[in-house]
């Protein structure tokens, strides 16, 4: 249980640096041409008048696109709310 929690405490900065990147991603793209940008909508409709008017899906699948590291991102944050829920899944039995 000791290996868990050490990869739950090493799995947190990891998550928030990888998350904190999405922000640089979507700034990136608020300030690129639209003939630029509106090729890397997915889910926001091509008649947007500006490109900062993306989607938080389209900026997190643009990230996974453009940069690998952003599964560690996604790897983490799977990690840490599991490791949670089994935390108090494994409290609420042990109080019954």
């Amino acid at each position: 249980m000791k290996k868990c929690w050490i990869i739950f405490i090493i799995s947190l900065p990891i998550f928030f640096v990888s998350y904190v990147y999405s922000f640089f991603i979507s700034s990136k793209i608020a300030y690129l041409p639209q003939s630029e940008c509106k090729p890397e909508f997915i889910f926001k409709p091509q008649d947007v008048q500006y490109c900062s008017d993306i989607y938080p899906i389209d900026v997190f699948l643009i990230a996974l696109q453009t940069n690998p590291i952003s599964y560690i991102c996604l790897l983490s944050g799977v990690y840490i709310v599991s490791f949670l829920a089994y935390i108090i899944y494994t409290n609420l039995k042990n109080r019954i």
